[in-house]
């Protein structure tokens, strides 16, 4: 996968401002992606976390539709491995999108059917 970083020079990797952030495109969309070290608590939530391992980082990749958080997911990566963070983030952008898909097509569906009630 191509990666399309807004507001970041192209080149093959990907860059993260100071607090961890970057916005990219992905099939039309824009997913908003935050990076930080994992920590303990997260291997409760996020069983891909090897042993809490000191250099694991967990993605988190959003997609916002007219305000509203359409799409949401994570994944975790090992800073120490390029292929792992970079296929981590492929992960995040693609499903990402995928699940703001699946949400704007219930949210229709559901729409449709309040519309035939009334």
């Amino acid at each position: 996968m191509e990666l399309h970083q807004l507001g970041a020079p192209a080149d093959p990797g990907f860059r993260l401002d100071l607090d961890g952030a970057a916005r990219f495109t992905h099939e039309g969309y824009t997913v908003a992606v935050q990076v930080r070290r994992a920590m303990a608590e997260d291997a409760r939530s996020y069983h891909d976390l090897l042993e809490n391992d000191r250099h694991d980082v967990l993605i988190t990749g959003t997609v916002t539709l007219e305000s509203v958080d359409a799409g949401t997911v994570y994944a975790v990566a090992s800073e120490r491995d390029g292929h792992s963070t970079r296929q981590a983030l492929e992960d995040v952008l693609r499903d990402a999108v995928n699940d703001a898909r699946r949400t704007a097509a219930a949210l229709s569906a559901r729409v449709k059917q309040i519309d035939r009630k009334h």
